[in-house]
């Protein structure tokens, strides 16, 4: 599946590169030096190679579990077709990211604030493309998220589900990617699809794989362990395990009724699952592992660099 989407992307990302390679530039070499000891915010891209994994809801709770461990979290909702972060939240903007785009309101004027100290930013329904957007709406939105550098912790990015050309480009400049998927075969084969554009795009991409309601922990492992094998056989590539979470109807209900699991009943299974992935994975203290110091987060910056690294170098064969 993967290999039918490549040429199409490399499509897209070379008339992309055209429209954000004259701004980028400039903007890079006119940034202001880091100020010397400020934390640098980790970027996290969440995403599925197939819908209807979980994939929003577990975004929406790991931001929470990371507020309630004292940190500044923003959740980006990237899924710019089909935008609904704030559903899971039961909350309803009055202004989304397509008027930052269209430059009636700054980042700033359209966060959202929610429990625990999270905040989002809604995605615009109806925005197709970043690729397809005018050069003066790109060069906006990238100023934009620029300054979200202290304003946060943790940038947590939710991408569309599937393999198009703007998921990848989130996935490709975050500090770390984490692929969703259930023990379904569907599922399982779309993630492997979405891993392999990305590794072999990137190869020195971070990848960890959540496994979603799992039956039981052997299930989860034996689903981790069979990506790990087959992504080191054929791709070349190493994958992490984040963890897992368990088929618990709580998530269901807290679905329904708007509200994140881990405040709608945070002592289920599945509540208990994600505040461990938070404290082993991310070393924080509800707490998410420490961050090895070959991988340093290189923050907003980095992640807007290799973003515009990812267009430049779009001639290179996938």
């Amino acid at each position: 599946m993967a290999d039918q989407v490549l040429k199409p992307i490399e499509g897209l990302i070379a008339e992309t590169r055209k429209l954000i390679q004259p701004y980028i530039f400039k903007r890079l070499e006119a940034r202001r030096p880091r100020q010397a000891g400020k934390k640098i915010a980790r970027t996290i891209t969440v995403t599925s190679g197939k819908g209807g994994v979980g994939k929003t809801s577990i975004v929406a709770n790991l931001a929470i579990s990371l507020g309630q461990a004292g940190r500044r979290v923003i959740i980006l909702d990237a899924d710019l077709g089909l935008a609904n972060i704030d559903v899971v939240f039961g909350i309803r903007p009055k202004r989304n990211l397509t008027d930052v785009i269209n430059g009636a309101h700054t980042l700033d004027e359209i966060l959202i604030q929610c429990p625990c100290g999270v905040q989002i930013i809604a995605g615009g329904s109806g925005i197709s493309e970043l690729a397809h957007l005018p050069p003066e709406q790109t060069k906006r939105l990238f100023e934009q998220l620029r300054f979200l550098e202290d304003k946060a912790d943790y940038l947590l990015i939710d991408t569309g589900a599937g393999i198009n050309q703007t998921v990848i480009s989130f996935c490709l400049a975050a500090d770390q990617i984490v692929v969703v998927t259930t023990p379904e075969p569907t599922a399982l084969a779309d993630a492997y699809g979405i891993i392999k554009v990305i590794s072999q795009t990137r190869p020195a991409s971070q990848i960890s794989v959540l496994v979603n309601r799992a039956e039981s922990k052997g299930e989860a492992d034996f689903i981790q362990e069979r990506l790990e094998k087959v992504a080191k056989e054929f791709l070349k590539f190493q994958i992490q395990k984040l963890g897992y979470l368990p088929d618990d109807q709580n998530m269901y209900l807290a679905v329904r009724q708007q509200t994140p699991l881990v405040l709608f009943s945070p002592m289920s299974p599945a509540a208990v699952s994600l505040r461990k992935i938070v404290s082993e994975a991310f070393n924080e203290s509800v707490t998410i592992g420490s961050v090895p110091a070959e991988s340093e987060p290189d923050g907003i910056e980095g992640f807007l660099g290799r973003l515009s690294r990812f267009f430049r170098k779009a001639e290179t064969p996938l």
